[in-house]
């Protein structure tokens, strides 16, 4: 397979997380790549991997069946007991041993193909660090399942990801890390100066971090971990802030999820379907914004 060829070089692509809500941001994707919008460095974490590696395998069809059609398949769909009425569900588009997700399957030959960069990111449970992975972590289509499922495993409702690669650490979802669940940080780190953000959220939502007793309860011998959880909704609106600031200066464009109905944790499968079509709707509506932002 050829290289594919990407048109915007100068702005980062960034995907929030936020669980089945993303049924309504993978609409973006697609509108995204019907549009021809290809763009050469994408940062994602949680649920937001899964847009971001279907977006790269140029894979309409998976994007719009990840959060939709085969969300039923997903592991913690099947969650008892206490991960279940806790109210915490995560999103698990991914390939995972447990599961029978070989019903959407993942074209890894055209996601090699594609040259863009990627960078998802985890925290380490046991030492609260932030670890960030790229293309350089992504040799095999395993080892980047792998890195999905770990930006992908909230704390409490799914069991940390071992990287036997890394040492045989255990990671979490990347959200509670660096930045919050907008990987803007990252992506400044790296030297962008404009931005393309899809967020899960309408404009003005801010976060706050429920079930604390739980987290504190469960996580009681990871401190680290406790404090990353802690601080999670402070760093992540002042991330929304920072967006907000880069707006006003022509540096940002957001896509705010306007009419977003779904949860993190939907369960209606029909409402997952009307979710992605408001997304899109939305998406269609924009789409002559975002090239005049990206100036193609």
């Amino acid at each position: 397979m050829e290289l594919f060829t990407n048109n915007v070089k100068d702005v980062a692509l960034i995907f929030e997380g936020g669980g089945l809500r993303n049924s309504y941001s993978s609409a973006v994707v697609n509108v995204l790549l019907e549009n021809r919008i290809f763009f050469d460095a994408v940062y994602a974490v949680s649920a937001g991997a899964s847009n971001a590696i279907n977006y790269l395998s140029r894979d309409t069809e998976r994007s719009r069946l990840t959060f939709t059609e085969y969300s039923d398949d997903m592991p913690f769909r099947k969650s008892e007991g206490m991960l279940l009425h806790s109210g915490l569900l995560a999103p698990t588009a991914v390939k995972y041993n447990d599961a029978p997700c070989d019903k959407l399957p993942f074209n890894f030959e055209a996601f090699q193909a594609n040259p863009a960069q990627l960078t998802f990111k985890g925290i380490n449970r046991d030492t609260g660090e932030t670890v960030y992975w790229t293309r350089k972590d992504f040799t095999t289509e395993e080892k980047l399942m792998e890195r999905v499922r770990a930006t992908t495993s909230y704390p409490i409702v799914m069991p940390p990801t071992r990287l036997e690669d890394e040492g045989g650490g255990l990671f979490y979802d990347g959200g509670p890390g660096e930045g919050g669940g907008i990987m803007l940080p990252r992506a400044r780190h790296d030297g962008f100066r404009k931005f393309f953000v899809v967020c899960t959220q309408q404009k003005g939502f801010r976060k706050r971090v429920g079930h604390r007793r739980i987290f504190e309860t469960f996580l009681w011998r990871r401190p680290k971990m406790r404090e990353a959880i802690s601080t999670w909704a402070q760093r992540y609106n002042e991330q929304l802030d920072n967006l907000a600031a880069l707006e006003e200066e022509g540096l940002a464009y957001v896509f705010y999820a306007s009419d977003q109905s779904a949860v993190r944790r939907e369960l209606d499968s029909a409402k997952l379907k009307n979710n992605y079509q408001l997304g899109y709707q939305q998406a269609q509506r924009e789409v002559d914004k975002w090239a005049a932002f990206l100036g193609i």
